[in-house]
């Protein structure tokens, strides 16, 4: 078992089981979605807010925690009992807030709540919370980091993500700006929250996550320093929004940007992924699924760059890319990264599951052949969004995995 592994299990064990946790709750949310696809909801559920409170529930409780957890486990050896416990208050305070925020999106959506004579938008209120919380976790992480040893590869990394998740934040702060703003315009707020979910996937989870991966490898596998390689991963993420836009109303320039970020991402990507391969890490069973779903992520920016047609904003297209990458590559990354020694069944449980879902929002994306498309897809699509649930429900509830 690695330090770092062996400090998250006697410091941090209880905030990675509640984002464990989040997963099951975000997974049986997103089923509540797609069953409002085929049977009748209650009045006062609405599919938008049922889809918002499965995202952020997702994003900010899910994938992102287990990240800092690492992070934070990564340094704490260069602190002390007191650096411990000032992490776990933050990593505590960013948890329960992501769950207070649950309820809201769920009921309410981004609309405001009426509480005595006041009405506020007490999710987005909430949301706004969760990433205070972000710079507070930053503010320690940096603090330690500037006393501590010499950088590592999957600290560098780390320390990208963190700028990288900070600068996402700028365009969810802008969406906020925006709505009490005397401007009108419907495509500033989209072009804003297409930034923040940009530079959210493409730059902080990318490279948190290559972090997790690298961290206690030997090699970086290619014989070359790869730590810069977070310069292009970083500063592409910040170019591709125009992608989320509808392709009509981008300028030349706009257009050509962001394929140039998109470019300076798969570059990177690659050298990344060629490096793993070339580590032990490769060579394991369920080390190679990761690196395919990588290898998928990255053939799948690629297709935006060739003269096929295919435009990422296509709402099909962009629920498969992003369960690729959130449902995928992320979370399965995180599990076998958090529970190395788990049982293989409950590890390719989880993979048989995650691919079923991406095989049935590939044939909701409208580029799979109709004829290999089941009659009354949206059956499909429900059931599959169960399926990951039962192994992280299975491990939550194993205490031989509980680690005080």
């Amino acid at each position: 078992m690695s330090a770092v592994l062996q400090v998250i299990r006697s410091k941090f064990q209880v905030i990675w089981k509640l984002s464990l946790f989040s997963f099951v709750i975000a997974g049986l949310t997103g089923f509540l979605y797609r069953y409002g696809f085929f049977m009748p909801l209650p009045e006062w559920l609405h599919l938008d807010n049922i889809r918002h409170a499965h995202s952020h529930l997702m994003l900010f409780n899910w994938i992102t925690p287990p990240i800092l957890v690492w992070m934070a486990a990564s340094v704490v050896a260069q602190g002390n009992g007191q650096t411990i416990r000032r992490f776990k208050i933050c990593l505590y305070t960013m948890m329960i807030t992501g769950f207070l925020s649950w309820p809201f999106f769920l009921l309410y959506g981004y609309r405001a709540v009426p509480i005595g004579s006041a009405s506020l938008p007490v999710a987005a209120m909430l949301s706004g919370l969760v990433m205070i919380t972000w710079y507070w976790f930053a503010a320690l992480y940096f603090r330690v980091r500037k006393t501590g040893e010499a950088n590592s590869l999957s600290l560098t990394l780390f320390d990208a993500a963190l700028v990288a998740l900070m600068v996402s934040s700028l365009g969810a702060w802008g969406v906020s700006v925006h709505q009490f703003s005397s401007l009108e315009s419907p495509l500033i707020s989209k072009a804003l929250t297409s930034f923040f979910l940009g530079v959210f996937t493409e730059g902080w989870l990318m490279l948190g996550l290559l972090g997790v991966l690298w961290s206690g490898m030997k090699t970086d596998g290619i014989g070359l320093k790869v730590g810069w390689l977070w310069v292009p991963i970083l500063f592409g993420a910040m170019l591709i929004f125009p992608f989320s836009l509808e392709q009509s109303i981008l300028t030349p320039l706009m257009l050509y940007s962001a394929k140039a970020g998109l470019l300076l991402i798969i570059v990177a990507l690659s050298i990344h992924l060629f490096g793993l391969m070339r580590t032990p890490f490769a060579a394991s069973g369920i080390g190679s699924v990761i690196l395919q779903l990588l290898g998928l992520k990255i053939l799948f920016l690629a297709g935006a760059l060739l003269p096929t047609g295919i435009w990422p904003a296509e709402h099909g297209l962009r629920i498969l890319y992003l369960h690729l990458v959130l449902l995928g590559f992320g979370s399965t990354g995180l599990i076998v990264a958090f529970y190395p020694d788990t049982q293989k069944v409950v590890k390719w449980s989880y993979v048989v599951a995650m691919t079923t879902v991406l095989i049935t929002l590939g044939m909701f994306s409208g580029y799979w052949p109709r004829n290999f498309i089941p009659q009354h897809l949206v059956y499909w699509l429900a059931g599959a969004a169960l399926l990951p649930v039962l192994p992280v429900a299975w491990v939550l509830a194993d205490f031989k995995t509980w680690h005080f």
